[in-house]
């Protein structure tokens, strides 16, 4: 039987075709996911999880190796803009190393008089711990009126609490003394909507401290217990507009995301009464509230709210 004899170009289309082929089949094999590598990968830090710093007093911050414009903005917690515009940096933004850079905090608060580092830790709902060390203040912690002080990102709500019998003693609280509930069988929801965002873990590792209520926008916001007003913020990082109720018995309600705010700092409000609008401030993309309910320092919305 006569062999049929290959010309060249059968010969170019059959390795191609074997090639392709081959490279069909790797593609499709399962990934090797085994972790015995006897070399790691080497770890990037990525800029999200670059370690945050305090700004320091001077406000004066040096650029170190490798250093980009989102890293910088993301150690010292401040946006990227507001360095750009106090250090008049143009595009492409690129920094070098040893490069001083001005921060403006997001932050701060003019000492008045009357002032004291407990006053203002009230005022704010921040830790007079983390207050004195971001301004290294030193004992007795005396402040000059007109002196600037950055305020730390954070809140810290526990500064609102009422004091248990063993805490140690501390100035009065006479500005947030909360009236009874007299006899109020517990408390409501401060608006109808939909929970989007349930107390505990959330996505990407983040324990949610209340729940999230979506309505629409401009919906009116009302206190969930009969209390008094202890704080109104309006430009908390993440939060937004914030509003805090204090109630009998220590317990605080949080209201953030807040639109308009109706009430100030003493009013007593009653239960359902409006203190402000369902808007989107802070860093959320839709009209919501973000509602606490915290007692001795500890979130727990489910417990007590009816």
């Amino acid at each position: 039987m006569p062999q049929k004899r290959i010309t060249g170009f059968q010969a170019c289309a059959w390795v191609f075709k074997f090639v392709a082929m081959s490279s069909l089949l790797a593609a499709c094999q399962a990934p090797n996911l085994s972790l015995n590598r006897s070399t790691p990968a080497k770890l990037v830090v990525a800029p999200l999880r670059e370690p945050v710093e305090a700004i320091p007093p001077n406000q004066i911050v040096e650029v170190r190796a490798n250093d980009t414009l989102y890293a910088v903005a993301t150690r010292y917690q401040v946006t990227p803009q507001s360095v750009i515009e106090a250090n008049g940096l143009q595009p492409p933004y690129n920094l070098r190393k040893g490069q001083a850079l001005k921060l403006v905090p997001r932050r701060t608060h003019i000492v008045r008089p009357g002032d004291s580092v407990y006053v203002i830790s009230q005022r704010y709902a921040v830790s007079q711990y983390q207050l004195a060390q971001l301004n290294y203040l030193k004992p007795p912690f005396e402040l000059k009126i007109g002196q600037k002080l950055q305020l730390p990102n954070s809140l810290d709500f526990s500064v609102l609490d009422v004091p248990t019998e063993n805490s140690a003693p501390a100035a009065p609280r006479k500005r947030f003394v909360a009236p009874s509930l007299a006899g109020s069988s517990g408390f409501t929801w401060p608006v109808q909507g939909e929970i989007i965002t349930e107390f505990g873990p959330s996505q990407r590792g983040v324990h949610n401290d209340g729940v999230n209520i979506a309505a629409s926008e401009g919906a009116s916001v009302g206190a969930a217990a009969k209390g008094r007003v202890a704080f109104v913020g309006t430009n908390i990082k993440s939060f937004g507009k914030l509003v805090l109720v204090k109630h009998d018995g220590g317990i605080i309600t949080a209201y953030a995301h807040l639109g308009d705010i109706s009430v100030k700092e003493g009013d007593i409000v009653t239960a359902g009464q409006s203190i402000g609008t369902i808007g989107r401030s802070g860093r959320v993309d839709s009209p919501q509230l973000h509602f606490e309910i915290r007692k001795s320092r500890q979130p727990n919305p489910r417990s007590l709210i009816s």
